[in-house]
């Protein structure tokens, strides 16, 4: 699905510019599994896997189980892609390349990445407030993200987040021993693919970003849930 959108919609920088719905639905989105979004998703795909438990207290256990589990998985995976992957591959992000393009810099825009991400943070908002005029027709909003998001770009963290949220998340429905709820097993993955075209429509990453991002989330979590090592860690037996 994500590959079909992509590939016959204009979806890059399609959510960017100033009075338009798409942004306000982008950054939604997006946030959705930003930090505050992805431990909110967390706590409700944790709240799931207390679903086929009766008791009250094995459904506390369970839900501080699954909690403590994802969340310490997520942060591992995070720490890996933001500072060992993304740094090895050095992408630069499409927005930077926007930017860059706009006032003519692209030339400078490798010896910027061989800054520090603070350091490139301060950068692109100079670069952005000294030439404003440049930037009248993009919302403030994307502005604002643009120089926050100033790290590598491939691949996408908050598509391999959302993914892999997405697939603990669905293979939890899926198995519920309340039959009601099994056949909702496909909404986490609706929104991990409208999480990862968000980043696209916003310009912080490409589609391959995004691609290579979702594949890579939803590959472990299946490794994760897959063997009985790991799998225990969510309280489900293998069906």
């Amino acid at each position: 699905m994500l590959l079909l959108i992509l590939g016959n919609l204009p979806v890059s920088f399609a959510a960017v510019f100033k009075q338009s719905i798409w942004v306000d639905v982008g950054f939604v989105l997006t946030e959705s599994a930003g930090k505050i979004g992805t431990a909110a998703v967390i706590i409700i795909t944790s709240y799931c896997y207390t679903i086929r438990v009766e008791s009250k207290r094995k459904k506390l256990f369970t839900f501080v189980k699954s909690f403590v589990a994802v969340s310490l998985f997520i942060g591992a995976l995070a720490f890996v892609n933001e500072y060992l992957t993304k740094p090895l591959l050095k992408e630069i992000r499409p927005s930077h390349h926007y930017v860059a393009n706009q006032l003519g810099v692209s030339h400078q825009l490798d010896s910027v990445y061989q800054l520090t991400k603070i350091q490139r943070k301060q950068y692109f908002e100079l670069l952005i407030q000294n030439n404003e005029t440049y930037f009248s027709n993009i919302d403030i909003k994307v502005l604002h993200h643009w120089i926050e998001e100033a790290g590598y770009s491939f691949p996408s963290g908050h598509s391999f987040n959302a993914y892999l949220l997405a697939t603990i998340m669905a293979f939890s429905l899926y198995h519920a021993t309340n039959k009601k709820w099994n056949k909702y097993y496909w909404i986490p993955f609706v929104w991990a693919c409208l999480v990862a075209l968000s980043r696209v429509a916003i310009g912080v990453h490409t589609a391959i970003d995004v691609t290579v991002g979702s594949l890579g989330g939803f590959t472990i979590a299946g490794i994760f849930i897959y063997f009985d090592t790991t799998r225990k860690l969510l309280i489900h037996k293998k069906q």
